[in-house]
């Protein structure tokens, strides 16, 4: 039963590098956790993220927590996180100026500080060899205001003479993105598989977010498929494959791969 248990993790993570055509990236966190209480534990954690391949570096963040665990089947948990973000090159058409020739902004790429705060509850239960758990997570996002390198690219008759040929004129200069808001909702159900005899213990998940600030429900939709493997009472390792139907403020559509180590203080 190990062996198919390893299969299901390897096989999606092979399909990620099955089609070239693919860009992907890969997620890595680090998670400590300490015990106040029976009830209440402290987590700290450290995340780096990649994309396109591992040519970029997507997200680097630091977040603390609080959880309380006021049954065995149910946790609620709050944090705080700190990311530094990669935002990709942007091009917007601005408008037709001269029959079939567009004035067009491209925004150079950039990085960005980001906050975030969260607010969670999850609700677990068993059904034979299964866990099945569903989370939902409330998320506030602030992101800071950067300076941007914009090249503007317009459409202009040489010397004013309309009945000249048009040329396209470039202009870089810096343009200022203001600070924005996103309030997501994230709704998770996660079914893991605990099989007799095996420390590999397989999940697979779907992740539904809404930005309800825009209440624009199903923003995008992340599968995941793993493995966690304990290696013993204070230490675990996640191995996990992702995929994400969307694009939004956080990550770009597409695969990724990751592993996590967790440990007890």
């Amino acid at each position: 039963m190990c062996a198919v248990a390893f299969a299901m993790v390897a096989m999606p993570c092979s399909q990620a590098f099955a089609n070239d055509s693919d860009d992907f990236g890969v997620w890595t966190s680090i998670d400590a956790s300490k015990k106040l209480s029976d009830k209440v534990k402290l987590g700290l954690e450290g995340e780096f993220r990649t994309t396109d391949g591992l040519s970029i570096v997507d997200r680097r963040s630091l977040g603390v927590s609080l959880s309380y665990k006021p049954y065995k089947w149910l946790k609620a948990d709050a944090g705080y996180i700190y990311m530094n973000a990669y935002e990709p090159e942007k091009t917007s058409i601005k408008e037709e100026v001269i029959e079939g020739k567009y004035d067009k902004n491209v925004d150079h790429a950039y990085r960005v500080d980001k906050e975030r705060l969260f607010v969670s509850a999850t609700g677990s239960f068993d059904v034979g060899r299964f866990e099945f758990s569903f989370r939902e997570r409330l998320q506030y996002t602030y992101t800071h205001a950067a300076a941007v390198m914009e090249d503007k690219y317009r459409w202009e008759y040489v010397g004013g003479n309309i009945d000249g040929e048009p040329e396209q004129v470039k202009k870089t200069e810096a343009e200022y993105k203001g600070s924005k808001n996103n309030t997501t909702l994230r709704s998770r159900l996660t079914v893991k598989w605990d099989i007799r005899k095996c420390p590999i213990k397989p999940f697979v998940s779907a992740e539904l977010f809404t930005r309800v600030d825009e209440w624009n429900f199903h923003d995008k939709i992340r599968y995941r498929a793993g493995a966690d493997y304990k290696i013993d009472k204070d230490n675990s390792v996640s191995l996990f494959y992702i995929y994400q139907n969307a694009n939004d403020d956080d990550e770009p559509a597409g695969h990724a791969i990751g592993a996590s180590y967790s440990f007890d203080l």
